[in-house]
C-alpha cells in the first residue's frame, strides 16, 4: 500500500513539473510567458500570441495581403493584355478556318484570329472580279534611321532621309485581291524594286527585300512586315483578301517587330 501512495505522489510531482515547464517555457520561440496550442477538430492548430509577436505577425500578415492583392491586380492586367489580341478558336471556326483540333492551327501553321478581324483566303481559292475597290498604300523604313550603324555602308544611300520610301496614297485594287497583289503591281507600277519568294509551307509569298533594302540588312531581327488598318495579321501577305478603304502599311523592322509594335501579331 505505501509503494502505492509513493508511485502516485511520484507522478503528480512530474506533471506539476511538466505543467509549469509548459506554461513559462513555452513550445515555440517568441511564445514564453503566455502560449497556448489546441488541436481542434481536424488537427488544426491555433497559436495565443503575446502583444508584441502578434504586432510583428500582423505586419507581417499586412504586407503579405498586401503584396497578394498587388500580384493579383498585375495578374489581371496582364491577363487583359495577353487576351487582347489573342486568337479566338471559336470565331475562326465560325468564319470558316480549317484548323486541326490536336494541333491548333490550320494546315498552314496559321493560328486563330482576334475576334473581328478577317480569316485567311487562300489565293487559289479566292475569286477575283473586275470591281474596282480602293485601298491606301504605304512602304517606310523610317526604323533604320534610328539604327544607321547596323546598317551596311553602302546601303546608307538607300534609305531615304524621312525613311518613306512609298508615301501613303490611294491605289485601286480588284475585288478578291490580297495584300501581295497590291504590293506587286504598285511596286512596279512605280519602278521600285521590290524580291519575293513563294513559301508552300505557309501558301504565301514571303517578302525578301524591297526598295534594295533585305532582311536581316540592318540587324539579325530585320525584315519586312505589313499591317493592315493598325494589325499585323498571324499570316502571310497573299492570304489577306482586302475589302474596299482598308489601310495597308509595310514597314521595316529592326528588332522582330517590337520597334513597330508588331512583336504580339
Amino acid at each position: 500500500m505505501g509503494k502505492n501512495r509513493n508511485r502516485v505522489f511520484l507522478g503528480i510531482i512530474i506533471i506539476a513539473v511538466l505543467a509549469a515547464a509548459y506554461w513559462w517555457g513555452g513550445n515555440a520561440p517568441g511564445l514564453k510567458g503566455k502560449s497556448s496550442i489546441e488541436l481542434n477538430e481536424g488537427s488544426a492548430v491555433s497559436v495565443e500570441l503575446d502583444e508584441e509577436s502578434e504586432s510583428q505577425f500582423a505586419d507581417i500578415s499586412t504586407e503579405n495581403t498586401e503584396s497578394g492583392e498587388k500580384s493579383e491586380e498585375t495578374d489581371e492586367a496582364e491577363k487583359i493584355d495577353d487576351t487582347s489580341e489573342k486568337g479566338s478558336m471559336e470565331y475562326s471556326l465560325e468564319n470558316g478556318m480549317d484548323i486541326d483540333p490536336s494541333t491548333g492551327v490550320d494546315e498552314y501553321k496559321t493560328e486563330p484570329v482576334p475576334e473581328g478581324k478577317p480569316v485567311p483566303v487562300d489565293e487559289q481559292e479566292a475569286e477575283i472580279t473586275e470591281k474596282e475597290l480602293t485601298c491606301t498604300l504605304s512602304v517606310r523604313c523610317d526604323t533604320i534611321l534610328s539604327n544607321m550603324d547596323w546598317l551596311d555602308e553602302e546601303k546608307w544611300e538607300l534609305v531615304p532621309e524621312d525613311g518613306v520610301i512609298f508615301a501613303k496614297q490611294s491605289v485601286v485594287f480588284y475585288e478578291g485581291e490580297s495584300v501581295f497583289n497590291v504590293l506587286l503591281r504598285e511596286m512596279k507600277k512605280n519602278k521600285i524594286h521590290m524580291e519575293f519568294e513563294n513559301t508552300p509551307m505557309y501558301n504565301s509569298a514571303y517578302i525578301r527585300g524591297i526598295g534594295n533594302l533585305y532582311e536581316f540588312d540592318c540587324g539579325e531581327g530585320s525584315g519586312w512586315m505589313y499591317k493592315v488598318n493598325g494589325w499585323f495579321p498571324n499570316y502571310g501577305c497573299s492570304r489577306y483578301q482586302l475589302e474596299d478603304g482598308d489601310e495597308i502599311e509595310w514597314v521595316y523592322t529592326c528588332d522582330l517587330g517590337r520597334d513597330i509594335g508588331g512583336s504580339n501579331y
